[in-house]
């Protein structure tokens, strides 16, 4: 398998931010958008005008090749005048999802938990994080912590896409 074949697709729901820093000091308030990067691929949620607490609820699609490579999330503040300010950077892993969606859980009740990630040393986690299995789908819901500013998380809701003819 090579290794940019793409074996299945990653729904990304950026719900909302959380108590994200003020870049714009005269307004006192962000204009805040999301950015996921997965090697060559960037994503890019709308920009909430003047809101520190954003409400996005959009999804964001990122074909997988390779599920040990993590998926970076930067917020920015746009400016109209000069270059966007970062609001904040963290990361999060597609492995976990993923070896869940490789297990049969066809039988498995609505809502079964699958796997709990525990805030802990170097994950960017804000709270445990659960994957489970929702609605025939395998699903994890986070909130991650903002790297490099004073404050601020996003919460996601990550579910796996099965590409078809693609046996994980």
């Amino acid at each position: 398998m090579a290794s940019e074949d793409v074996i299945g697709k990653l729904s990304v729901r950026v719900v909302r931010g959380q108590n994200l820093v003020i870049a714009d000091s005269l307004t006192k308030t962000s204009d805040p958008y999301v950015v996921l990067s997965y090697g060559s691929q960037r994503v890019t949620t709308s920009v909430q005008k003047k809101n520190s607490n954003p409400l996005w609820n959009e999804v964001l699609l990122l074909p997988v090749t390779y599920p040990t490579k993590p998926v970076k999330l930067e917020v920015f503040d746009e400016d109209k005048f000069t270059t966007d300010d970062s609001l904040g950077v963290a990361e999060f892993n597609v492995t976990d999802i993923y070896d869940a969606a490789k297990l049969d859980l066809k039988h498995a009740s609505d809502g079964t938990r699958v796997k709990t990630l525990y805030p802990v040393g170097t994950n960017y986690l804000g709270g445990e994080s659960h994957v489970t299995w929702k609605n025939g789908k395998v699903v994890q819901d986070l909130i991650l912590k903002l790297k490099n500013v004073d404050s601020g998380s996003v919460v996601l809701q990550l579910e796996w896409v099965h590409v078809p003819g693609v046996t994980l």
